[in-house]
């Protein structure tokens, strides 16, 4: 391990952040909050006005309020707006980027600064990661939670108040999604080894960090019995066992990993080799356990949605960081920049053609700007110099950093929104209609509709439908009802039953 004494050692992972927020801040309420968990996380932050989390006017027992309150608060301060609303998750998202970047400096080895330094590019300038950071859901809180449980331990060997950093990090993991912390504590025993030593200052630091999450806790199950439970059980270590809700099958994170891995998982293979090289040595052995206990908490879940593969990103964005030094250092492995070029020509004829195209609806010049960075940028890593590979790095993150920023603004980075419908013209339909009204909707609940339309909204069932005036959103003629306005854009309607 590595103790920094330079008086400028935060300045670094300080540039990094500010960097993350120019990369993902930017259209951040350009779309509407998608649904499943963007709805449902800002319906339950706006009714949780104490430290009890609520939906509505009912109990809320899938999720501690730790990010539910304070955006909440914000809400209720600064307006519902998107932007508003992302704004929280996304900056504590961002803070994996200089945390990933003090762990890697903290496990040392020879040239530790520069895979620091990569390790935190390469965790920023993934998409998955860009994007999930920007959404109002608990993974990139998580995230960053486990970063500063993986750093504070590390380096709280030879500072035992770092310990607290940890424990705080722990209380964090509980706030957010309780069972995770058995995981990601289990992967600190593992990685820690012979190094644990759990002295009495450095397991108190560690207790006293501890102390709000637990808390918090117990007396939640003081006050909610054992309904308390149901977030470490049937929202929990059930999906596990079984499959919870709406989950997909066991491929879903490896789709994930291997779309959302580009440009930097071709360089997967020679960062393991390098790892494994040195698995002996405290920094092999940690990337070796943060890598191997990640996949273990993800991969066998019964339960499986896309962003699950979130908690995979910090431990692949460190052994891609390896393949990558390698690469500036040593021009190895030459495939890699070959295929960038490769990759970089496809993607740049692509996006030339959709610009002319207009019946193409993807993002044009998002592609020319990753197709012309790859391009260029795996033609200076090809060179023999390793000034002319630095510049053809720098090219790269460039070109792939512009990618994402046209991203943002192409209104279609939230892909999810194009499977279904905008909720907000109806919405506005809704909000006309008197307070007590009933209003259902047939199908799926949609949580977005109800955060827009300021009212909880039920499932309309057609067998047992009320024998009262109620309103029917739907994309289809309802029997005995007429549209309650004019025609809103999109299939679905609003429509008046008497």
């Amino acid at each position: 391990m590595v103790r920094m004494e330079q008086p400028h050692r935060w300045l670094t992972p300080f540039l990094l952040w500010l960097l993350t927020l120019i990369l993902w801040l930017p259209g951040l309420g350009n779309l509407p909050l998608r649904d499943w968990d963007e709805g449902l996380v800002a319906n339950v932050a706006r009714s949780t006005t104490g430290l009890l989390p609520m939906k509505w006017k009912h109990s809320y027992l899938n999720k501690p309020p730790g990010l539910h309150w304070p955006m909440g608060q914000l809400i209720r301060t600064q307006g519902k707006q998107e932007n508003v609303v992302r704004l929280l998750p996304a900056l504590i998202s961002s803070l994996a980027i200089p945390l990933i970047f003090l762990l890697r400096r903290t496990l040392g080895a020879k040239g530790c600064e520069r895979s620091a330094l990569l390790s935190g590019l390469v965790l920023m300038t993934l998409l998955p990661m860009a994007r999930h950071g920007r959404l109002a859901m608990l993974d990139g809180t998580l995230v960053s939670c486990t970063l500063l449980l993986w750093w504070g331990w590390v380096n709280s060997q030879t500072n035992h108040g770092q310990a607290f950093a940890a424990g705080l990090a722990c209380s964090g993991i509980l706030l957010l999604k309780p069972p995770a912390i058995l995981g990601f504590g289990l992967i600190v025993l593992v990685a820690s080894g012979r190094t644990l030593r759990p002295t009495g200052r450095r397991l108190c630091a560690l207790v006293l960090g501890l102390l709000p999450g637990v808390s918090w806790h117990v007396w939640h199950w003081i006050v909610r019995g054992d309904k308390a439970l149901l977030m470490w059980g049937g929202q929990g270590l059930a999906r596990i066992t079984t499959k919870v809700g709406d989950g997909f099958g066991w491929w879903i994170p490896w789709v994930e990993i291997l779309e959302g891995g580009w440009p930097w998982l071709l360089l997967f293979p020679s960062g393991i080799s390098w790892i494994w090289t040195h698995r002996q040595q405290t920094v092999g052995r940690w990337q070796l356990s943060l890598l191997l206990g990640s996949a273990l908490m993800v991969l066998p879940l019964r339960t499986q949605l896309p962003w699950y593969s979130h908690l995979l990103w910090p431990p692949i964005s460190l052994v891609c960081a390896e393949g990558l030094r390698e690469l500036l250092e040593r021009g190895q492995p030459r495939w890699v920049p070959q295929s960038w070029r490769a990759i970089g020509c496809l993607l740049t004829i692509l996006g030339c053609v959709a610009i002319f195209d207009k019946t193409l609806t993807i993002p044009n010049l998002s592609l020319v700007c990753a197709g012309l960075g790859l391009l260029a940028g795996g033609h200076g890593l090809q060179n023999n110099a390793r000034r002319h590979r630095a510049q053809g790095l720098v090219i790269l993150l460039i070109g792939w950093g512009l990618a994402l920023l046209t991203l943002w603004q192409s209104r279609l980075w939230l892909w999810e929104l194009n499977e279904s419908w905008d909720p907000r013209p109806i919405a506005a339909e809704i909000k006309k209609l008197p307070v007590n009204a009933e209003v259902l909707v047939e199908g799926p609940i949609r949580p977005s509709l109800s955060w827009y339309a300021d009212r909880e909204l039920s499932r309309f069932y057609q067998k047992s439908s009320p024998d009262d005036r109620h309103w029917v959103v739907s994309n289809r003629h309802i029997p005995d009802c007429h549209l309650a306005n004019r025609p809103v854009k999109g299939e679905w309607q609003l429509w008046q039953c008497d």
